[in-house]
């Protein structure tokens, strides 16, 4: 008789990482539970907690990170708590240090919610039917990728990056560089605006200013974007369009029933943002909590009133046990650059900058934003993320020292932190696009994007000096 083989009681390697994975996406879940709670109940003991978690994600996520992102968070690190023991900076304010960029990493960890309905409810097969025919005209396409990028950007995040890429496939036209120009400026010029955007919570964190306040300059600056975007890509368009395959032709049912469903996504973008706008008129709290509420609870609603709630759950889970997991090197470095900016502002290390930008520019306005705006362009384009030096100018920088008006601030900061975005290597929707377009990271960051991020980050100021902000 031929023994039966018993099942191993032990727990695979894989089974064990996915459980790791899968504890790690709970524990950082919670730091933004951990927000909206300081939210409504800012006691001494729950920032303590908030603080403990955050550290606690730190210890257990830095140890499996690897390449620039370790580099940059242990210098940060190493750095920052140097300067606290130097400058005998009490414990208190270590830990409120470490809560500096909790808003920030809240909207990164519940804006992907808002992405549910449009990735569940067939949007983007829609989309695909609808653009077919006028995608295959070179201008449109390039137009077209980016407004889309931008448009869906808003509440999918880098997802709008993937579904974006795969609709041009259904275009004639195959070229990596329009494609990839295309969706790269789409995407970080959504930063200028959206206050679903880490950036924008950022910003509005730690200046007193409302979202409703800059959001009509910031949709100049997405304009100004997308004309240069056109001016400097004409003769590419022109000259380098390689045709292949034949379009595929739906019937005219089938274009009608899409063409309503994009109706209903364009509907859902407006209504969300609107939302917002209407929340933060309403009502004395901050835009961000507002954010995270809509993010938590408008994506079920809408789910369950088109009978799909059981695809919500599904969604939720696969974000906290895959997605989440999927940005924690983000999250850490984003957790690090805020503790790092709470120890530059407590040695006072931040006087001597404002007093540098002062006898260096004085009242030439100009002069000081291009020099901000330098240095966020110069660390991105050597591999450190732009959410490091705008921090540091965002939390140790009294715009009214430098002569800049908080909106001023606010609007430059987000310029020169989504153009950056657009040209460093480092950054993951440059790597995301290499990887999907199958090009060299250096041609879909600098080589493709050095110009315009040149021009744009002169612009700006001038822009904003323009419309008297």
């Amino acid at each position: 008789m031929k023994a039966q083989s018993i099942p191993s009681l032990q727990t695979s390697p894989r089974q064990k990482r996915k459980g790791h994975e899968r504890v790690l996406g709970i524990l950082i879940g919670c730091l933004a539970l951990g927000f909206l709670v300081l939210q409504v109940l800012p006691v001494a003991e729950l920032q303590w907690m908030v603080s403990f978690m955050i550290l606690a994600v730190i210890i257990w996520v830095l140890p499996g990170i690897r390449g620039a992102t370790l580099t940059i968070s242990l210098f940060l690190l190493i750095t920052a708590v140097s300067l606290m023991v130097y400058h005998h900076v009490p414990a208190q304010e270590w830990f409120s240090s470490l809560r500096i960029n909790l808003t920030l990493v809240s909207i990164i960890l519940v804006v992907p919610l808002l992405g549910i309905p449009v990735k569940t409810g067939g949007y983007v097969e829609a989309l695909k039917i609808v653009l077919a025919k006028k995608m295959n005209e070179p201008h449109f396409f390039f137009l077209g990728a980016k407004l889309l990028t931008h448009g869906l950007g808003v509440v999918l995040n880098m997802g709008a990056v993937s579904i974006v890429s795969q609709l041009t496939q259904a275009s004639n036209i195959k070229s990596p560089r329009l494609v990839a120009t295309a969706i790269n400026r789409g995407f970080v010029t959504t930063m200028f605006w959206s206050p679903y955007f880490a950036a924008m919570a950022l910003i509005l964190s730690q200046i007193p200013i409302q979202w409703s306040s800059i959001v009509l300059y910031s949709f100049g600056l997405s304009l100004i974007s997308i004309l240069l975007s056109l001016f400097l890509e004409r003769p590419f368009i022109k000259t380098n369009i390689r045709l292949d395959k034949e379009a595929r032709v739906y019937s005219a049912e089938e274009v009608k029933d899409a063409k309503k469903k994009v109706a209903e996504l364009v509907f859902y973008l407006v209504f969300i943002t609107a939302m917002v706008l209407l929340l933060e008129f309403l009502t004395s709290s901050s835009i961000v909590f507002m954010i995270c509420l809509v993010s938590i609870s408008f994506p079920l609603l809408w789910c369950l009133l088109k009978g799909k709630g059981n695809v919500y759950w599904r969604e939720w889970k696969d974000h906290v046990f895959i997605g989440i997991p999927r940005v924690k090197k983000e999250i850490v470095l984003f957790l690090i650059a805020g503790f790092f900016s709470g120890a530059f502002v407590h040695t006072d290390l931040s006087g001597p900058l404002v007093g540098f930008i002062q006898q260096v520019f004085g009242s030439f306005q100009l002069g000081a934003s291009l020099f901000l705006a330098g240095i966020v362009f110069l660390t991105a384009l050597v591999g450190i993320h732009p959410i490091v030096p705008i921090t540091i100018f965002v939390t140790s920088i009294d715009p009214a020292q430098i002569g800049f008006s908080q909106e001023y601030f606010a609007l430059l900061l987000l310029g020169s932190w989504g153009v950056s975005n657009t040209i460093a290597p480092a950054t993951a929707v440059n790597n995301l696009l290499a990887n999907l377009l199958n090009v060299n990271l250096i041609d879909v960051s600098i080589r493709w994007n050095l110009k315009f991020v040149l021009l744009m980050l002169l612009i700006i100021p001038l822009y904003l000096m323009a419309v008297g902000v």
